[in-house]
């Protein structure tokens, strides 16, 4: 990952709501696998996240997992975390 790269991960990292997120998962009582409680803690969220936007980056793609949704654009140098709770898309 190069410096520009990081540093927009770094700046989702730092401004994305995360207490947010966990506040909506505790009250639908959102479940990961993953998580040691089930319902996953800031730290979790915070590590998942991080993990999924490196992923995107490295490998030039969009992914989603948990409700977290990151879209990269490397053209534009653009990168997104999203949580998402419903969607629905008809073409």
């Amino acid at each position: 990952m190069n410096e520009e790269q990081q540093k927009l991960v770094n700046e989702i990292m730092d401004w994305f709501d995360f207490e947010k997120v966990h506040r909506v998962m505790k009250f639908l009582r959102w479940k990961w696998d993953s998580a040691e409680e089930g319902i996953p803690s800031i730290g979790e969220i915070r590590e998942s996240s991080r993990k999924l936007l490196t992923q995107a980056v490295l490998n030039n793609t969009n992914i989603s997992s948990g409700g977290l949704v990151i879209t990269y654009e490397p053209n534009e140098n653009y990168l997104r975390l999203q949580f998402i709770i419903s969607e629905w898309e008809s073409i």
